[in-house]
């Protein structure tokens, strides 16, 4: 249970990991705060030695000083396209003269950034495939877990399915054929998906893109799809579509709602802590049980946009 968030910060080639277990679904919000706000926060978190593994780690951000890089990414953040192009736009002015980075692809982005081997050093991630019924008697509901776009023979196919999309990959390229006897629905404007999974499946050019980032999917599963390719993160729908080389004009979320995604991103937000019950329940003499305050954020001044 938690928020589990690494925060680095990198002088040349030291990196100093501080970490946080209540607060990596307030990313985007505290980075808002600026650079300084934001160093003095994370001073005040504790310091490991190790990151996270990629299960357990919920939010990143990496901070390299001598070259005044600032790098994140969380679950929980915006996951539509036209909402972050605005919110990293105006997080730019939050932290003049830093280079911002969402990494999308999530520690397959942040290791190049960090400058140590990562990414092989992670144990090797599970994956169950499902059975070829469960795709074919798929029950479609009002919260479908992927909606998915195949291009074949230069036409597109648009449905959903319940099935992950852990399970699409992990299947294999003989999917796309039952893949195919879904139901098929128009395209979808941005924010009118249904699914918070999407994946193009490009059989003209044997490209799978991904709109999620999921730890150790292609080095378990790749050899499922010869020729194929993977491109994956949480770029967004719309950024999905543009890897596809798909016209999105007209797809766009309007202004206005981008505008109210970005208000609820960036407000100031409280999170859960329960500091007073964890020590009730398991102190004991002699054990200091420690977290750092949630609301470290409210002793700054109020922010203008």
């Amino acid at each position: 249970m938690g928020q589990r968030a690494n925060y680095v910060i990198k002088n040349g080639d030291q990196l100093t990991i501080h970490y946080h277990h209540w607060r990596a679904n307030t990313i985007a919000s505290d980075l808002y705060f600026g650079e300084k706000p934001f160093l003095r926060y994370i001073s005040e978190c504790t310091v490991r030695e190790e990151l996270m593994d990629p299960i357990w780690m919920e939010g990143f951000v990496i901070l390299d000083m001598a070259e005044k890089l600032l790098g994140f990414w969380a679950w929980e953040l915006e996951n539509e396209t036209s909402v972050l192009r605005y919110y990293l736009s105006a997080l730019k002015k939050k932290w003049p003269g830093w280079q911002i980075m969402h990494l999308a692809n999530e520690m397959y982005d942040a290791e190049p950034l960090l400058g140590i081997d990562y990414v092989s050093q992670q144990p090797a991630t599970k994956f169950e495939c499902t059975d070829p019924a469960d795709i074919i008697n798929d029950p479609l509901g009002d919260y479908p877990n992927v909606l998915f776009i195949i291009r074949q023979n230069e036409k597109l196919f648009v449905a959903e399915t319940n099935i992950t999309l852990e399970s699409i990959i992990c299947y294999g390229k003989d999917i796309v054929a039952l893949l195919e006897t879904r139901p098929a629905i128009s395209m979808p404007a941005e924010g009118q998906t249904r699914a918070l999974d999407h994946l193009f499946i490009d059989v003209d050019n044997k490209q799978l893109i991904a709109n999620a980032s999921i730890f150790g999917i292609w080095k378990m599963m790749a050899h499922k799809w010869p020729e194929y390719t993977l491109k994956m993160g949480r770029m967004g729908y719309l950024a999905m579509l543009e890897e596809a080389n798909i016209p999105t004009i007209g797809l766009e979320i309007p202004k206005e709602k981008v505008q109210e995604a970005f208000a609820h991103m960036t407000a100031p937000r409280e999170t859960y802590d329960p500091t007073d019950l964890i020590n009730h329940l398991t102190k004991e003499p002699g054990t200091k049980i420690e977290f750092i305050n949630p609301h470290f954020f409210d002793k700054v001044s109020p922010r203008k946009p």
